[in-house]
């Protein structure tokens, strides 16, 4: 009871502290609206990116970088996806498009020629410049790495257009709904959500999850790896943890296990494997890029590890940075990396990013269509909160409204209806 309290009041401590930064940053965006003035040939802080990480940042950026200087975005997909949701849409059909936000709102209030956005690929980092895939190439005074990882759907989504990511949602959705037996491999987030939406909707269903640890949700606390296991449990879901799926035998519609166990199916969902999206950077900096997983190895200001490049920044999902890797996370590195590019700018000393696990070591997990878990953590004490909704409820409407860490879902989410 005390380490509840305790808990809570410092969660209290962090929003007040928010609130109060949000406050701050909302005047000085305002008095930055009446000084800053577009020029010709502006220097360039280009952001190669534009999910959680680089999107704060561009929002920042433009709403603070002094004249002279014009944020670049450089974003391969059409809209914002909201990966969050992916899960539930892979299972419940008719709101795919949801997931899809457009651009443009979060810069509401920022100055005329502050920022640009283009949507293309970055092929190529130099010093310098980047090149993209439409042959343009752009000169930069600072380069943000937002480029995230890399998974297979549910997880990630490789679609480059709205129309393409609706599309392969319900590629998806009709393999849950035509199929009996399904193996959903990975026990984290997107793997217990995904495994418990199919048999909430599909209660008739086989669904087994295979998890190589022996704990499910192995990044958070003990507490929320019992909860989610009694609701996989309690939905008719077979669990198995502690076992890796060997190569052999999925392509003959079985998978055998490390133990020799065989598990036949006629759907394997893949919920694991997530890789850092750094091959732009590998070439440039080679000994920047861990061998395990491929994240930018980064300092605690966030520049990139070789102090050749000290005008490069990455964050997100991409650096190798110790904290969880979410869309909280990534937030408080853009904080760190807008902050310290202006600080060059200005010929200051750069601050450090320093993981606050209240604010991103928790998590809000959906286990089926009427059952949440809020799991908090300090890192000394945990605390789990759950809920049980009698409508059901699709994820992506109660989401961007609970992300106060997102504000600006609340004014994309009205476009993309």
């Amino acid at each position: 009871m005390l380490n509840t309290t305790i808990l809570i009041f410092k969660f209290v401590g962090v929003v007040f502290a928010a609130v109060g930064n949000a406050i701050n940053q909302k005047i000085a965006s305002t008095i930055h609206r009446y000084r800053y003035k577009p020029v010709d040939s502006p220097k360039n802080i280009v952001i190669i990116g534009a999910s959680f990480a680089g999107y704060h940042t561009a929002k920042l950026l433009a709403n603070s970088v002094p004249t002279g200087y014009q944020v670049v975005v450089v974003e391969k997909s059409s809209h914002f996806h909201f990966t969050w949701v992916f899960p539930r849409f892979s299972v419940v059909n008719g709101h795919e498009h949801k997931a899809f936000i457009p651009y443009g709102p979060y810069f509401k209030g920022a100055p005329k020629g502050s920022w640009r956005m283009i949507q293309d690929t970055a092929l190529e980092v130099g010093p310098h410049t980047i090149l993209l895939q439409s042959g343009v190439k752009l000169d930069y005074e600072f380069l943000v790495l937002a480029t995230g990882s890399n998974a297979s759907a549910p997880s990630r989504l490789n679609a480059n257009e709205k129309s393409e990511g609706i599309k392969a949602l319900q590629r998806l959705q009709n393999r849950i709904r035509n199929a009996s037996d399904i193996v959903v491999v990975g026990g984290g987030p997107a793997g217990i959500e995904l495994a418990t939406d199919v048999k909430s909707v599909n209660p008739h269903k086989n669904v087994t999850l295979v998890h190589s640890q022996k704990t499910l949700l192995n990044n958070f606390g003990t507490k929320v790896h019992e909860v989610a296991l009694e609701a996989l449990e309690g939905l008719g879901i077979r669990v198995i943890l502690g076992e890796r799926v060997q190569p052999q035998g999925e392509d003959d519609g079985s998978m055998v296990l490390e133990t020799g166990k065989v598990i036949p199916y006629d759907l394997l969902v893949r919920c694991t494997g997530q890789k850092a999206a750094s091959d732009i950077i590998a070439k440039l900096c080679p000994d920047s890029v861990s061998l395990s997983g491929g994240f930018v190895k980064v300092k605690s200001s966030l520049q990139i590890a070789d102090d050749r490049f000290s005008n490069i920044y990455a964050a997100g999902d991409i650096t190798a940075s110790t904290g969880p890797k979410n869309g909280r996370s990534a937030l408080g590195q853009a904080e760190v990396v807008s902050n310290n590019a202006l600080r060059r700018i200005q010929g200051q000393s750069p601050i450090m990013y320093d993981c606050n696990l209240l604010m991103e070591g928790g998590i809000e997990l959906t286990l089926g269509l009427n059952k949440n878990v809020v799991y908090l953590t300090d890192g000394l004490r945990d605390m789990l909160l759950t809920s049980k909704s009698k409508e059901i409820a699709l994820k992506s409407e109660s989401c961007w409204k609970r992300m106060g860490a997102t504000p600006f879902l609340d004014e994309a989410w009205e476009a993309a209806r």
